[in-house]
């Protein structure tokens, strides 16, 4: 009998090992740690798996991090684009449409005024659609707004709850909408206005510093949990291991967890079945040449353009390219229903079109790669089906952790948060 098993050895996980300190076990279906926080290397460059930037908030997190990578950080301001109507602008869109079409600036102004100041909804917003509208106006909702966010998460903003955009789209201000039409901004705004990354290893760094502090014969590398008793709180294992606990934490996938739990009721099985997100096909392009573009990420909402985002490694951080190298990533989302037939060459084009490189032969070589669990979708049935998961686990000792685990978008820090306060809540069961 194991005091508390911790399924994955990704961020949360491995924080919630760290904040506990002793009596646990981490369990890692891999031969790393770092769950999707990792970095590939390859004939001197090194991709992450697309964008992980960190945006440090939380003071005992920022301790932690302290700790275990003194002085090892680059502190970076953003530099994010869009490109749209053959320009790019500096990201947030609702606050940069200064080099727009001066007709499409103007119908935005007069948007805002009209559909958030003089005549904004008499009703709370229950979609994400109504929410853009009431707080930016129809017109940025048109032109940015509800493309991106749809070739993003595969769904109709109109389908969507605005449960996950409270903290990461910020809402603009008149002031700031008319000053961003008028001259280039004078700062960044918004929850990423900056960042730390590490200044060597790429994002892979923390989570190997992370599982390098804890007791290493605690760490199971390659061990895959294939069922779950949690009436009778075991776990059975591929190499044929079977273990009990007293507390269980995990960050897989919500739906994965779901289907290990051999006596989970038919409700709950049902209502992860409800549960929808998005993969992320992206190809790591290695340049012979610095990124042609400035940006660290770079956001593409129009339809003619088939990746939604685009970003370069290198650009923030330059080690992760050789010497007067650079790299790229390329970002498509999707369900199962993407034809990768000619997609690098359609992306080659699509590269070239819209101004971020200047040719082919730039390219020294590319990689295809996929991430099965990228985005979860907030649909409709999102709210109740979380719900009623969630509170089964919970009544069977069972903490679902991280941003699969608990099924819900946020970022590397949260994921950290949710293995301290995970720990927290054990210490605090034990000593009662």
């Amino acid at each position: 009998m194991r005091d508390t098993v911790i399924l994955g050895a990704g961020l949360a996980g491995l924080s919630t090992a760290y904040h506990l300190k002793s009596d646990w076990e981490i369990f890692e279906k891999n031969n790393y740690p770092g769950g999707l926080a990792v970095t590939h290397h390859k004939n001197g460059y090194s991709f992450d798996l697309t964008g992980h930037w960190l945006h440090l908030r939380d003071p005992k997190v920022m301790r932690m991090v302290e700790r275990l990578m003194p002085d090892g950080f680059l502190s970076v301001v953003r530099q994010s684009e869009i490109f749209s109507h053959g320009v790019y602008t500096p990201y947030p869109f609702q606050t940069n449409t200064y080099g727009l079409p001066v007709k499409v600036v103007s119908e935005i102004i007069q948007s805002y005024v009209s559909d958030v100041l003089l005549n904004p909804p008499a009703k709370e917003p229950r979609t994400f659609e109504e929410w853009v509208i009431k707080y930016m106006g129809r017109s940025i909702a048109e032109r940015f707004m509800i493309p991106y966010n749809e070739k993003l998460w595969r769904t109709h903003p109109r389908d969507m709850t605005p449960l996950w955009c409270q903290i990461y789209v910020p809402k603009p201000t008149l002031q700031q909408i008319i000053d961003g039409a008028l001259a280039p901004p004078a700062d960044t705004i918004g929850y990423n206005a900056s960042f730390i990354y590490p200044k060597a290893g790429g994002i892979g760094a923390l989570p190997q510093a992370m599982a390098a502090a804890l007791k290493q014969d605690r760490i199971h590398y390659e061990c895959t949990p294939t069922r779950i008793d949690a009436g009778k709180k075991c776990i059975e294992f591929s190499n044929g291991e079977s273990i009990g606990y007293r507390n269980l934490v995990s960050s897989l996938p919500l739906p994965e967890l779901i289907k290990l739990v051999s006596d989970a009721p038919a409700a709950v099985r049902r209502a992860a079945s409800k549960l929808l997100h998005n993969q992320v096909l992206y190809f790591n392009i290695a340049l012979n040449k610095p990124a042609l573009r400035p940006s660290h990420w770079v956001y593409l909402p129009e339809a003619q353009i088939g990746f939604y985002r685009a970003g370069s490694f290198s650009n923030a951080a330059p080690y992760m390219a050789p010497e007067g190298c650079g790299n790229l990533y390329v970002e498509y989302s999707h369900r199962n229903d993407i034809d990768t037939r000619g997609l690098f060459d359609r992306t080659l084009r699509d590269l070239l079109a819209s101004g971020m490189l200047e040719s082919k032969k730039d390219v020294e070589f590319y990689e295809q790669r996929n991430i099965e669990y990228a985005y979860v979708v907030f649909d409709a049935n999102y709210r109740r089906s979380t719900g009623l998961i969630h509170a089964w686990l919970a009544e069977n000792g069972i903490r679902s952790i991280g941003r699969y685990g608990r099924w819900t978008y946020n970022s590397m820090e949260t994921a950290i948060i949710d293995g301290y306060r995970a720990a927290d809540e054990i210490r605090a069961s034990r000593r009662s």
